[in-house]
C-alpha cells in the first residue's frame, strides 16, 4: 500500500506543465511521454521522450477547437512501467488531482511507456478513455477495466521496440467484450518520425473522438 508519504515523494519527480481551462473547456487530455522504464529521464529540456511530445499538445487544442486543454507532465524517473508499479501510482494521482482540481474528465495520450500507463490507467473514474500511440503491451495485459471507456490505439507497423501485434491482440480482446475500440496502422517504426504531423493529427482526432462518445 502506497502511504501520503510515499505518495508525495513519486509525486516530487513529476513535473506538470500549465493547463489551460476556459468556460469552452470539455475535457482534459492528459499527455504521458515514453521513455525508459528503470532509468532516470534527462532533464526535460534534454528528453527527447518528452520533447517528442511537444507538439501533440497544440494539435490537441487546434483539431478541438480549444474544447479540450492538453497537459504535458515529465517524469524524471523514467518510462511509466515500473515492477514496483510507481508509474501508474504517479499516472493515477496525477488524474485525481486535475479531476478535483478543474471538475473535468480527462482523457490519456500516451506514447511507448506512456502508452502502456494510458491503457492500464483507462479504467479510473475520471477517465473517459484512453489514445495509445506505439504502446507497450505485456503479452497477458488486462482489457476488462476498459470496457466501458473509448480506447484509440495507433501503431506503427515497423515498430520492432514495442509489438503492433500485441496491440491489435488487445483492441480486439477488448472488442470481444463489448468495448469501443479501434487499431490502426501507421507506417513508420517507434520514433514517431515518418510524418509526425500525420501522427499529431490523427492522435488529436482521436482524442475528440473520445470526447464526442463520453456520457
Amino acid at each position: 500500500m502506497t502511504t501520503r508519504e510515499d505518495l508525495d515523494d513519486l509525486m516530487a519527480a513529476v513535473r506538470q506543465g500549465r493547463v489551460r481551462v476556459g468556460p469552452r473547456t470539455r475535457a482534459i487530455a492528459l499527455i504521458l511521454h515514453g521513455g525508459r522504464s528503470v532509468t532516470q529521464q534527462p532533464r526535460r529540456h534534454r528528453d527527447v521522450s518528452y520533447l517528442r511530445m511537444l507538439p501533440f499538445a497544440p494539435a490537441v487544442a487546434r483539431v478541438s477547437r480549444g474544447s479540450i486543454a492538453p497537459v504535458l507532465v515529465h517524469n524524471r524517473h523514467g518510462g511509466w512501467i515500473a515492477s514496483s508499479g510507481t508509474g501508474l501510482v504517479q499516472t493515477r494521482e496525477i488524474v485525481r488531482r486535475l479531476a478535483t482540481d478543474h471538475d473535468l474528465p480527462v482523457v490519456l495520450l500516451g506514447h511507448s511507456s506512456g502508452g502502456w500507463a494510458a491503457l492500464r490507467g483507462g479504467g479510473q473514474d475520471e477517465v473517459i478513455g484512453s489514445v495509445a500511440l506505439a504502446p507497450w503491451v505485456g503479452e497477458h495485459d488486462p482489457v476488462e477495466h476498459l470496457r466501458d471507456k473509448t480506447v484509440r490505439v495507433i501503431h506503427g507497423v515497423d515498430d520492432t521496440v514495442c509489438s503492433p501485434a500485441r496491440s491489435r491482440d488487445l483492441v480486439d480482446r477488448l472488442r470481444a467484450l463489448g468495448g469501443d475500440a479501434t487499431y490502426q496502422e501507421m507506417g513508420g517504426g517507434h520514433a514517431l518520425l515518418e510524418r509526425p504531423w500525420r501522427w499529431h493529427q490523427l492522435a488529436a482526432r482521436a482524442v475528440v473522438e473520445v470526447v464526442d462518445h463520453s456520457p
